[in-house]
């Protein structure tokens, strides 16, 4: 239930880098059903779970439309104003942060729906979702290459950028490529950090999903529980890694300033237009409903 929050918001902001904008119009219609339907792959939900999800998730959808996508255009012109001008490491910094805030009160609001579904999970649903989330992080670590050591983990980095850089940007020419691997290869991946962060995640889901089970709290107390898991979600509480993680989401910020500085003046202006297209999307999806 939790990551379907941060489903809803890499279908509005992340899953942009590889779709068109009329794939947001069109999954953004249908969120709260695709949020349903992904929800089941991991639970298999009963008859009554399921019109609880379909109810709420109604509600969160209504609720996001009238007041996020207002917002996420504040963030898109934040975003263009980023591409066409000369931007600063501390203005990748606040874009990533502004993204995190925003993934916070998505968490915030559906705190309460949650809370009330999380005790009608059964053991057995419990240990589904740990055989999916297994499953899953087989897949991703397959995909970042963790097994191939630093070198393989920077050979996906690389791809995975280049992807992403192209769709905002367009093409890019062999020397801007040459660059870019230049550029990730100055730098440690950080791969296995976010992995094993991501693995800590899920584990101290999975045991708040067991507490709830075991010892069927009040709705107050697991709303508490909840709001305990969004404060450290983003960010480890250990000191050594907090320090670890903060180093490389400024080294991420530098990367994104340092390939801003190698597009050309037609490269930004075909991203200022594909951001403007998602402002206007935005925009016409928040007075629809």
């Amino acid at each position: 239930m939790r990551r379907f929050i941060r489903y809803l918001l890499l279908l509005l902001l992340v899953g942009l880098l590889v779709q068109g904008c009329s794939a947001v119009r069109l999954g953004y219609g249908n969120a709260d059903s695709l949020a349903r339907w992904w929800i089941d792959q991991y639970l298999d939900l009963t008859p009554e779970q399921d019109a609880l999800a379909r109810e709420r998730l109604a509600h969160f959808h209504a609720w996001h439309r009238k007041t996020q996508l207002p917002d996420y255009v504040s963030l898109l012109h934040q975003g263009q104003r980023f591409v066409a001008g000369q931007p600063a490491v501390a203005d990748a910094l606040s874009l990533g942060d502004g993204i995190i805030r925003r993934g916070r009160t998505l968490a915030e609001q559906a705190t309460a729906d949650i809370a009330e579904f999380l005790p009608t999970v059964t053991p057995a649903q419990i240990e589904r979702m740990a055989a999916r989330m297994t499953e899953k992080n087989t897949d991703h670590a397959k995909e970042a290459q963790l097994a191939e050591g630093e070198s393989g983990r920077r050979k996906a980095r690389y791809k995975r950028l280049l992807e992403r850089t192209e769709y905002w940007f367009g093409d890019f020419s062999d020397e801007q490529r040459a660059a870019l691997r230049q550029l990730i290869d100055g730098q440690n991946a950080g791969s296995q950090f976010w992995y094993d962060e991501r693995l800590r995640r899920q584990r101290e889901w999975l045991e708040l999903m067991r507490q709830v089970q075991r010892e069927r709290p009040p709705r107050e107390r697991i709303i508490q529980l909840l709001r305990d898991y969004a404060a450290h979600y983003d960010l480890p509480g250990d000191p050594a890694r907090l320090v670890r993680a903060i180093a490389l989401r400024r080294a991420s910020a530098e990367l994104a300033v340092a390939i801003h500085a190698m597009t050309s003046p037609a490269q930004r202006a075909h991203a200022e237009h594909k951001l403007g297209d998602l402002i206007r999307d935005f925009t016409e999806l928040s007075q629809e409903g």
